[in-house]
Order: structure tokens, then C-alpha cells, then sequence
């Protein structure tokens, strides 16, 4: 039996999800961010998760949400629904776009874990040696209540006289664990961790004598292209990440008792394997 995920009331989460052999449909050009900027911003207003950070590569997206109704399945499940029919429109084509794994959904223990995994889904850009600056990444790079905007309705497979709005509003927000910080020094918190990584990355790049890729580059690669590198498997999937070891250990005895209840609920009904 697959073990029941455990989403709880405002809880932050980290979620990660591929394409298909790691190809890259979700390439940054104009007309594949406009269509993930929309349904990140329709689900968003849809499920009242708030999102915090986003970060959308060639082959996969990761995003930092904060959840407070336990609406995050919601979210990421109508959000990977209408990308993939929005952009296989665009393409012209009817295969799966996402790949076969599990969406990654992991949830944030503490104030110091959120903002970690803030600065790793934004440095994306540079730890694959695209851009020098993760800022300058055109596709969606969102982590600033200044990113906030109005998009409009995507010409491909949304209808014109359909149910979907002509527009949407999609808002950033500052993460449940530092609202009690003003918006301004949070922003530039995230801004030093940030160059302080590139500078780090690019120091250890300049030594290996190896340069950015850059957009131009990265926007004239194929739709069909993967990485070069070999994709690991069988690693470890985490359910759950914090940086200090005490938190890390209640989660998962939270985590055992729920699936303990889980389970029993399940058997009480009949419905329970053999």
C-alpha cells in the first residue's frame, strides 16, 4: 500500500515536479511563462494558498507555498493539469508532459528551513550555470511582492468565451514565518543569500576555467533536448526537510502516528489490503 500524504493547516511546503524525461517543454520563452504565470495565478486564487517563491526551469519548477486550509494537493494538481494542456496546445502535441513521478511535496518545519529552500529554488539559474545572476532567469523567477502582476488569459486552449477570466491576479507573499518582519528586510534577508551563493558559484566556476550558458543560448535549445548529465535514481525522496535534527525527528513521529490512524481508519472500513 502507498503511505498516505499528511497535509496539515498552515504548513509551508516545497514542491518540485519534472517533465517528462527531463525534456525541455518548460523552456522560459514568453508564451510558456504567460501560461504558467496564469494557472499558477488562477489555482492560487482557487485554493487560498499563498505563494512565497517560484522558480520554473526548462524541465522542471519548484515553488515554496504556504498552505492555510490544506489546499496544496488542490493547487499543484490543477496547476500541473492546465500547464500541461495549455502547452501541448501551444506545441501541437498529446503526450504526457509532466513525468510519471509523484509530484515532490515536502513539508518546511521552521522559519530557517523555508527561507533554505526559498534561496535553493531561486539560485536554480545559476547552479546550472545558466545565468550568472539568478535574477536574470526570464522565465518565472518569482520571490518579491513587486513580482505581484496582472496576467492575462493565454491565447492557447483557454477560450475567449469560456468560464476562465480574461485576466488574473497573481500575489506574492512573504512566507506565514516572517510576517512579523517588514516586507523590506525580508526581501534584501533573501537578496544577500542569495548573491552570497552566485558569488560562491561563480568563483568555483572561474577556477574550472567554465562561463554561463546565458539566455540566448538556453532559449535555442530544443523542446525535445534533455541535460547531458545522468538523471539519479533510486535516491532518497524526502517527506520532510529541516536543517535541525530535533525538528526532523517529531515530524516523522508525527508522520508514524498519522499513517498509524490512517491505517486503522482504513481497515475499520473494509477497505484495507490483505
Amino acid at each position: 500500500m502507498t503511505l498516505p500524504r499528511q497535509f496539515l493547516p498552515n504548513t509551508t511546503y516545497f514542491i518540485t515536479r519534472r517533465t517528462t524525461q527531463r525534456e525541455f517543454w518548460l523552456k522560459p520563452t514568453k508564451k510558456n511563462t504567460q501560461i504558467f504565470l496564469y494557472c499558477i495565478a488562477i489555482a492560487a486564487q482557487k485554493t487560498g494558498v499563498r505563494l512565497n517563491a517560484a522558480c520554473v526551469m526548462s524541465n522542471h519548477w519548484h515553488a515554496v507555498i504556504s498552505d492555510p486550509e490544506e489546499r496544496i494537493a488542490q493547487f499543484y494538481a490543477w496547476v500541473h493539469k492546465y500547464v500541461a494542456k495549455a502547452m501541448n496546445c501551444s506545441r501541437g502535441r498529446w503526450e504526457n508532459l509532466w513525468s510519471s513521478e509523484k509530484t515532490s511535496v515536502i513539508p518546511l518545519e521552521s522559519a530557517e528551513d523555508i527561507q533554505s529552500k526559498i534561496v535553493y529554488c531561486l539560485i536554480n539559474p545559476v547552479n546550472a550555470h545558466l545565468t550568472a545572476k539568478a535574477s536574470r532567469w526570464q522565465g518565472v523567477w518569482l520571490c518579491k511582492q513587486s513580482h505581484s502582476r496582472t496576467v492575462k488569459r493565454p491565447d492557447k486552449y483557454f477560450q475567449r468565451d469560456g468560464t476562465m477570466p480574461e485576466t488574473a491576479e497573481l500575489r506574492i507573499h512573504v512566507p506565514m514565518s516572517r510576517e512579523n518582519m517588514r516586507v523590506a528586510a525580508y526581501e534584501k534577508l533573501i537578496e544577500e543569500q542569495l548573491s552570497a551563493q552566485e558569488n560562491e558559484i561563480a568563483e568555483a566556476m572561474r577556477k574550472s576555467r567554465q562561463t554561463f550558458m546565458g539566455m540566448g543560448a538556453v532559449l535555442k535549445q530544443s523542446y525535445t533536448a534533455r541535460p547531458q548529465s545522468t538523471e539519479e535514481r533510486r535516491g532518497m525522496n524526502p517527506r520532510f526537510f529541516s536543517l535541525e535534527k530535533k525538528l526532523r525527528i517529531n515530524a516523522i513521529r508525527r508522520y508514524k502516528f498519522f499513517v498509524s490512524q490512517y491505517c486503522g481508519e482504513q481497515g475499520g472500513r473494509g477497505t484495507r489490503g490483505t
